[in-house]
């Protein structure tokens, strides 16, 4: 496989986001493990031109701004206000800093150029099978989020122009206006056995969040708005860990983190360390300044998509409104292309299917397991009410890329390389691998537990699930 690039900040680094780094290197992984490499190989794709570091960041930030930014600022008021939060967030940080050199390290001792080659290789086909149905689920979780926030942006404008009594307007409810959006735009978008054809959309998804990053700060000094209760402490200790999903989510970039250091002019921990730090703070920046921003606008009123909380009448929300759901558009076929691609490797890997086989029935399968996708996940968008109690679940799942395949590579490389110990640094790497899956594990069962608890209790998320449900 022969990986080329272009060679500027301006316009080829974008180009390259997801349809040729992260999304085309998981398909790369699937297709060659289905397709006639099953054992993986320990050789690195040739790279004829490399990716400046600066670049790189610009991918990295890319792939983790995304629809979390929504949810960021309920979060903050109930994690225990804007200080409890950004503390919360600074010490995960740090743990993800150091997750992301992780699997640049594994790459480099192994030779492999994505995430689920990584795991392949050093952890065997179970663990890789695994991996691939916890990214199934995540995408899938993903897919849904995406198509809740569309039919926010749908309600936020009608109810915004028409009042309440768009509800009486049957061509206005919720239900009519995702899916018909949905299938006339996402779904044609989703059978594509290639997605290159989204890639300069991958730029225009960042720029539209950084206008909502603008919009929130803008209301927030323009805006006349009574915030509710603010916080500044937590009423529980356990409340802390309520930001952890939603923090999780937003920064989940380490699927991607592994082709896009594969691709780096300069390969070395290093180099991907300042990429991935200025990344990270870019990142943090722009979340915290969004949630600082509307959590002090609205206090314990915010909701968990927060431009459902303004006036869509006002031409700098409307546009904000309309270039968040353009995104959506984008970003649904994306996150389709990887659980789909990863959904028909499960399938033809527990089938049993040869090569010649598989490669004569792809199309069907792909055509099959988008249309199952797509009416499955708009489904649950329109019963979910809101997508903080879906970014609870999703996330408590991101916690598994970022924390537990991370430290399971780490402890097996060093093992294989070490299996005495007898050096001080390998003690360390196991130590702190073992810490790594300690804290990966806490995490994804406290905040699935906390999930479910709230879920059946009643007490999800706040938020306006549908104005016109009764």
């Amino acid at each position: 496989m022969s990986v080329h690039f272009k060679n500027s900040t301006s316009g080829g680094e974008w180009d390259l986001l997801l349809a040729s780094q992260s999304l085309e290197g998981l398909q790369s992984s699937l297709i060659k493990n289905q397709y006639g490499t099953r054992e993986g190989s320990n050789s690195t794709p040739k790279v004829t031109k490399g990716s400046s570091w600066y670049g790189s960041s610009l991918l990295l930030v890319n792939v983790a701004l995304g629809a979390g930014l929504l949810n960021f600022p309920e979060v903050f008021g109930r994690a225990g206000g804007i200080v409890v939060a950004i503390c919360v967030q600074a010490v995960l940080l740090a743990f993800m800093l150091t997750s992301l050199l992780t699997l640049a390290y594994c790459s480099d001792v192994i030779g492999c150029c994505t995430y689920q080659d990584v795991i392949r290789s050093i952890c065997g086909e179970r663990t890789r099978r695994v991996c691939a149905v916890c990214i199934v689920f995540y995408m899938f979780g993903s897919s849904v989020t995406y198509l809740i926030v569309l039919g926010d942006q749908f309600d936020t404008v009608l109810r915004s122009l028409y009042g309440m009594e768009f509800c009486n307007n049957w061509y206005m409810r919720r239900e009519l206006t995702t899916v018909v959006s949905a299938i006339c735009i996402i779904l044609p978008l989703s059978f594509p056995k290639r997605i290159n054809f989204l890639q300069y959309a991958s730029s225009f998804g960042v720029v539209a969040l950084l206008y909502v990053v603008f919009l929130i700060i803008y209301e927030y000094f323009a805006g006349n708005y009574i915030p509710g209760v603010i916080k500044t402490s937590f009423t529980s200790w356990k409340d802390m860990f309520l930001v952890v999903p939603t923090i999780c989510f937003a920064y989940e970039c380490h699927v991607s983190s592994v082709p896009i250091y594969s691709c780096l002019a300069d390969r070395r921990l290093l180099t991907f360390l300042r990429t991935a730090l200025v990344a990270i703070t870019l990142c943090a920046f722009t979340y915290s300044v969004a949630a600082a921003t509307g959590y002090l606008t609205f206090g314990s009123r915010a909701t968990s998509d927060i431009l459902e909380s303004y006036d869509a009448k006002d031409t700098v929300v409307m546009v904000g409104t309309a270039a968040l759901g353009a995104k959506m558009f984008t970003n649904y076929p994306m996150v389709m292309f990887c659980g789909r691609t990863a959904l028909d490797d499960l399938y033809t890997q527990t089938r049993g299917i040869s090569v010649d086989e598989a490669v004569k029935s792809e199309r069907c399968r792909r055509v099959i397991i988008a249309l199952i996708w797509f009416s499955s996940s708009l489904t649950l968008a329109l019963l979910i009410p809101n997508i903080g109690i879906l970014i609870e679940f999703v996330g408590s799942l991101a916690a598994i890329f970022i924390f537990v395949f991370p430290g399971l590579c780490l402890l097996k490389v060093t093992l294989k390389k070490d299996p005495c110990l007898s050096g001080l640094k390998n003690k360390f790497l196991v130590l702190w691998s073992a810490f790594f899956l300690t804290i990966g594990t806490f995490i994804f069962f406290l905040v699935l537990t906390q999930a479910l608890i709230k879920d059946i209790s009643g007490k999800s998320a706040s938020g306006k699930p549908n104005p016109c449900r009764e």
